[in-house]
């Protein structure tokens, strides 16, 4: 654990990996379950509407919306979230659903040549021992 400042408050707290304290991530979860519980009541609201309406700053709800905690399904936007490799518009999250399927193929094939790599190692290692002990 690492001793660093609260992102939010400048607080000095024990982090296992968080930018923000638990008494500001608690203060976030709360602000989140009142915009949840407007767009329940209010389906079809503006980010604006949402922002007056609750006090929630405009730049949580987008913040929400891109940690696909909020989708857009929920809000009339008047904000349009980007996909950050392409550029295409997207209703929640950081990635388009095709850069996102682009990204896991490739991960997934770097692993599988990995394993190759891997396997044709430990091949070359069995040959090398078999010829050793002749």
């Amino acid at each position: 654990m690492n001793l660093i400042n609260c992102k939010e408050c400048g607080k000095l707290f024990a982090s296992s990996g968080s930018k923000v304290c638990p008494d500001c991530q608690k203060a976030e979860e709360e602000k989140f379950e009142i915009v949840k519980d407007f767009l329940w009541d209010n389906p079809n609201s503006t980010i604006k509407k949402v922002e007056k309406e609750t006090g929630v700053e405009r730049e949580l709800i987008i913040k929400f919306m891109r940690e696909d905690r909020l989708a857009a399904e929920g809000l009339l936007v008047d904000y349009t979230l980007k996909c950050k490799h392409c550029g295409k518009a997207i209703q929640s999250g950081v990635f388009c659903e095709d850069c996102r399927n682009k990204m896991i193929s490739e991960l997934s094939y770097d692993e599988q040549s990995d394993q190759e790599e891997q396997a044709k190692g430990n091949q070359e290692m069995f040959l090398k021992d078999r010829f050793r002990r002749k």
